[in-house]
């Protein structure tokens, strides 16, 4: 495991009072809820973007981004900016665009209720070179043998807020007033940090996102981990 998801599992474990062994936590759990932290913060947040280049072919309509993908935040072609537009947003332009051909793809139609995949506009007789910027769902952590098999992906400005995250799912585990309210209290500082998130990756990308609240729906394929689990990598 690398240092840095051991610090935060060490800072978590001191409010946790769970220093001394036997150790209520196991690593592995809290190193799931540490992945399921940073997952959560990543469904709706574009935390981790990533680059692609796909080539278009003639007479093919549309096309995916590569899997962990939420939906495109940029995309260029030939050098050129490319405008991400909605299906409505295309229709009103352009109430035959699915029919439209041209020599210069202007933009990318995506829709809302599957934003991994897209259409170019208009069709062009020639292959074209697409760059495209995404959001990502982040690789999720797991657990070999006492060694992390994967690290965090998003920045260590966000690590508190992890920390946090760790502290108050750990806290339900047991269930009780005492742990619940515990729990409320550092789930309630995650939130503040997915928040304060939130609003700086809309002065990023607000003015090129197609935003939904199905968003965070579009990568269910590719939820579910190694060891069977829908969240994380480890099965209970």
């Amino acid at each position: 495991m690398a240092q840095r998801e051991l610090d935060i599992i060490a800072r978590a474990r001191i409010t946790l009072n769970d220093v001394s062994e036997p150790q209520r936590w196991s690593n592995e759990r809290l190193m799931e809820l540490l992945s399921e932290g940073q997952d959560a913060m990543c469904k709706d947040i574009p935390l981790v973007t990533t680059k692609a280049t796909i080539t278009t072919s003639p007479g093919q309509e549309e096309y995916n981004l590569p899997l962990g993908s939420v939906k495109l935040l940029r995309a260029s072609c030939d050098g050129e900016p490319v405008t991400i537009s909605s299906y409505e947003d295309i229709e009103e332009f352009d109430v035959e665009w699915e029919e439209t051909t041209g020599h210069t793809i202007t933009r990318l139609i995506v829709n809302a209720m599957s934003q991994q995949t897209f259409r170019p506009y208009p069709m062009t007789s020639e292959s074209k070179t697409i760059k495209v910027r995404y959001h990502a769902r982040p690789i999720l952590l797991g657990w070999d043998e006492d060694d992390s098999l994967e690290e965090l992906t998003i920045s260590s400005m966000w690590d508190d807020g992890l920390q946090q995250y760790v502290i108050g799912q750990a806290f339900l585990d047991y269930g009780d007033e005492s742990s619940t309210a515990r729990a409320g209290t550092a789930l309630g500082i995650y939130n503040k940090t997915y928040v304060r998130a939130m609003k700086l990756s809309k002065k990023s990308f607000s003015k090129r996102v197609i935003t939904t609240k199905f968003q965070g729906r579009v990568a269910s394929a590719y939820s579910g981990g190694r060891y069977g689990s829908s969240n994380c990598r480890f099965g209970y």
